[in-house]
């Protein structure tokens, strides 16, 4: 959940030169451009979730990091985040531009009750890219400017324009590409869609202090105060893979964020994830990745 002193956080982080900084809407929102996030440049490269969706209209090259895997962007994009994602960017493009929407989950809801996770372009723990013609690009780049003329207006009733516009950009991503728009039943989705929230629950924020409390399906079917087989059950359906293997594939990737971005040593990552012995761990992240740990450190 975003807190206000997360956003602060961010702000004081990130963000360079002065913006509009709006704190009278029913949620958080903010528009940002490439020159006011160049304050720290490789702060922008480290993996670190953001406390807040965001949707990027980019012109230019340059690289995400998403979790353990690296996604080009080139010419014109338009990109989708969300909070549960740990994402870096890196770009050497002296000439790459981005206008950047961020705002919270209850900014967007509104008055509404629908969560965002209902939302197919939102729903997968993932980054959300896609390539623009020059056409579709000065459309977008259109709505953009509408919504920061309403921000910066002096309307009483712009929050509710601005959430229509970003309403319309959602929509009109969601219609354009069929493969988001494929629909489990609900009650398959709800199961998996609150797995989900639990593991990233258990995962967030996992360092020395803050260990991974447990591992196992079972557990986190307890926590969802249904059966370890009805979670199984319906993360096969929905995902076609394993409760195991999602976990597994977490562990890893945390396992590699910390082995980056942090000096534990080997056997503190392993108490970090729950590993009773380093050895259990080292063998673990061996058998998923093919080297050590130390030899994915020092690469």
């Amino acid at each position: 959940m975003m807190s206000a002193k997360s956003i602060d956080s961010f702000y004081e982080q990130y963000v360079d030169g002065e913006i509009v900084f709006q704190n009278d809407f029913l949620g958080h929102f903010n528009l940002l451009s490439w020159g006011n996030l160049q304050k720290d440049q490789s702060r922008c490269e480290q993996l670190q979730r953001k406390p807040f969706y965001k949707i990027a209209l980019l012109s230019g090259e340059g690289v995400y990091s998403v979790n353990n895997r690296q996604i080009p962007v080139s010419g014109n994009t338009i990109v989708f985040t969300q909070p549960m994602l740990r994402t870096g960017f890196k770009t050497e493009d002296e000439h790459f531009d981005g206008t950047f929407i961020v705002f919270s989950e209850s900014f967007l809801k509104g008055t509404n009750r629908a969560a965002l996770t209902e939302l197919p372009i939102f729903r997968n723990r993932n980054i959300y890219t896609q390539s623009l013609t020059n056409p579709e690009y000065e459309e977008f780049r259109r709505i953009f400017d509408q919504v920061t003329a309403e921000f910066t207006s002096d309307y009483p009733f712009k929050e509710h324009l601005v959430r229509n516009r970003l309403s319309d950009i959602i929509h009109h991503i969601q219609k354009s590409d069929k493969d988001l728009l494929m629909v489990e039943p609900e009650q398959n989705r709800d199961i998996e869609d609150l797995f989900i929230k639990v593991l990233e629950d258990a995962f967030y924020n996992v360092n020395i202090h803050r260990v991974l409390e447990d591992k196992s399906p079972a557990y986190f079917a307890q926590l969802l105060g249904i059966s370890v087989d009805q979670l199984n059950r319906n993360i096969k359906r929905t995902t076609g893979r394993t409760t195991l293997s999602i976990i597994h594939e977490r562990i890893i990737e945390e396992a590699n964020i910390l082995l980056k971005y942090t000096v534990y040593s080997v056997k503190e990552i392993a108490w970090c994830l729950h590993f009773q012995e380093a050895s259990h761990f080292q063998n673990f992240y061996k058998k998923h990745t093919g080297v050590t740990p130390m030899e994915y450190r020092t690469a």
